[in-house]
């Protein structure tokens, strides 16, 4: 391929990353209409680890279960991320309005990464916080400056995804993508089983039009989105494709209100431009080059 096309298809395959992953919240979705939410958490991160194991091997990586104790931690931590995330979307009425509260996880990062290792804040973290937090309070405007159970649930699922970025910088510096991502998605299909059987009944049989969406959630939405973003990310610039990334709750709350009818009532739009926002001030770059802040990876989007 032409090396002058390359970053431009690069950067074309991370728009249409960020388009999929909207699209794998309807996906997702659809599918808990007839699939409780924690078996179908197991179901599509554990096939999907499967997958991604099966490609590692093929290109002679580690297994995913001799990785170090590092990647063990990242990856518990995405299960606890991805089974809250799961519950709030199985309680949300607005995928919009979740998905600029999840996305919150790469504002609050570099706050959480100060105080796990001690790194230093950015002036546009500084910034993004107050901006952040004014967002997720107008999000509250429509339940009388209060967050409901699904935007609670969102919200803490985005600090243990900031969680997660901070000790995923850490893991991928010791293992091979494709082993740790193998991981982290076993790991949360395996919590995702172990939470429903303990707290779900499961369905008798499953309608052909789930059995459809769930096809579509694991191939494109999982392994085809994760496949491709892996590829994309390796060549484009962390900074642009962190950028790119954050079309993410755009998209979502766009397909959410040409598929569902969802809309925004005036408060949660400005709490999303808030949020927003914050997120752009968040990924600007440095202007000094004194600052010893480790860059947040620009993380893995929700679905």
């Amino acid at each position: 391929m032409n090396r002058a096309l390359r970053p431009g298809l690069a950067e074309a395959s991370l728009v249409l990353v960020t388009l999929i992953a909207g699209f794998g919240w309807l996906c997702s979705k659809e599918v808990l209409r007839g699939m409780p939410p924690l078996l179908f958490l197991g179901v599509r991160f554990a096939s999907a680890g499967v997958v991604l194991a099966a490609l590692a091997r093929l290109r002679a990586q580690p297994l995913p279960w001799r990785l170090p104790a590092t990647s063990w931690w990242s990856a518990a931590m995405l299960a606890l991320a991805m089974v809250l995330w799961m519950l709030a979307l199985q309680l949300s009425n607005n995928l919009g309005v979740g998905a600029f509260i999840g996305s919150l996880g790469v504002v609050l990062a570099p706050v959480l990464a100060r105080l796990m290792f001690g790194t230093v804040l950015l002036a546009q973290t500084l910034w993004a916080m107050p901006l952040a937090v004014l967002g997720v309070a107008a999000m509250a405007l429509h339940g009388g400056w209060q967050l409901d159970a699904a935007d609670s649930l969102f919200l803490a699922s985005a600090v243990a995804m900031s969680v997660f970025l901070n000790l995923n910088g850490r893991a991928g510096a010791r293992a091979p993508a494709l082993s740790l991502t193998a991981l982290q998605l076993l790991l949360a299909g395996l919590a995702g089983f172990a939470g429903s059987v303990m707290v779900e009944r499961w369905p008798a049989s499953l309608s052909p039009a789930v059995w459809g969406w769930l096809l579509v959630s694991i191939l494109l939405a999982t392994c085809g989105r994760f496949f491709l973003q892996g590829w994309a990310q390796a060549r484009v610039p962390m900074q642009r494709s962190a950028f790119i990334l954050l079309l993410e709750p755009v998209w979502t709350a766009m397909l959410a209100w040409l598929w569902f009818g969802s809309s925004m009532s005036a408060s949660q739009l400005a709490g999303a431009g808030l949020i927003m926002s914050s997120l752009l001030i968040s990924r600007r770059k440095p202007r000094r080059r004194g600052s010893l802040q480790s860059p947040v990876p620009a993380g893995r989007t929700r679905q």
